[in-house]
């Protein structure tokens, strides 16, 4: 017996109870579809990475703040695997692991590690930056006299944590993973450098390379926009 949408349902319907910005059932179904795709290129059963994913954040429908809410998700993930699979013990265990370790730091397992590659790559690329702004809407965006982001802090303004979650790129376990990561790392490099570029007016093509009138114009804003 495996009834996995119900099984969706059921998770879903927590996280409509409580739920959070950057943490909220749309994040998980994205994770889902990130696990699965990793899982296909890396060998690994694609539906046992599913469920896991599904399941990874089950915890913080259980409690306000973020730290332990991998372990304190495990007996929720427990009651709903037996309510809606009939896993054997081995794969329900390592659905189990993967549910409690997906935020460590240190990890084994294979399928606790495409979880983790998937959680963090939604932390990576235009939705990293996304939610890195939504969910930390109450800091300052960025330092005006240090507007280069600070690697190491997390809490001054949000893109010193976008500069914490760039350092996910070289956290990924999975080949398939770190591919992608680079790839979304890029795009989060270039957005830091063309904000930094535009606080400072200097996202314009040089003065040498325009014409007469496009040298004018661009002197005309920067007197006026940027003092």
């Amino acid at each position: 017996m495996e009834d996995l949408d119900g099984l969706r349902a059921a998770v879903q319907a927590h996280f409509e109870i409580n739920t959070t910005v950057a943490h909220g059932f749309d994040h998980v179904a994205r994770v889902v579809k990130l696990a699965e795709y990793i899982a296909q290129h890396e060998n690994y059963d694609i539906t046992e990475a599913s469920v896991a994913a599904l399941l990874h954040d089950i915890g913080r429908t259980l409690q306000k703040h973020d730290k332990g809410h991998g372990p304190a998700g495990v007996p929720l993930a427990s009651e709903l695997l037996d309510r809606f699979t009939d896993y054997n013990h081995g794969t329900k265990q390592r659905i189990l692991d993967a549910v409690r370790d997906h935020s460590q730091a240190k990890t084994t397992g294979k399928l606790t590690h495409i979880v983790q590659d998937a959680d963090m790559l939604d932390g990576l690329g235009a939705i990293g930056l996304m939610r890195a702004y939504t969910s930390k809407a109450y800091l300052p965006a960025y330092d005006p006299d240090n507007i280069v982001p600070t690697v190491g802090k997390r809490e001054t303004n949000v893109h010193d944590l976008i500069a914490f979650q760039l350092e996910w790129v070289d956290m990924m376990h999975t080949n398939t993973g770190r591919s992608m990561a680079q790839k979304r790392g890029v795009f989060i490099q270039e957005f830091l450098r063309r904000f930094e570029q535009e606080v400072n007016c200097n996202d314009f093509l040089t003065l040498e390379s325009k014409g007469a009138s496009q040298q004018q114009e661009v002197s005309n804003y920067r007197l006026e926009h940027c003092g």
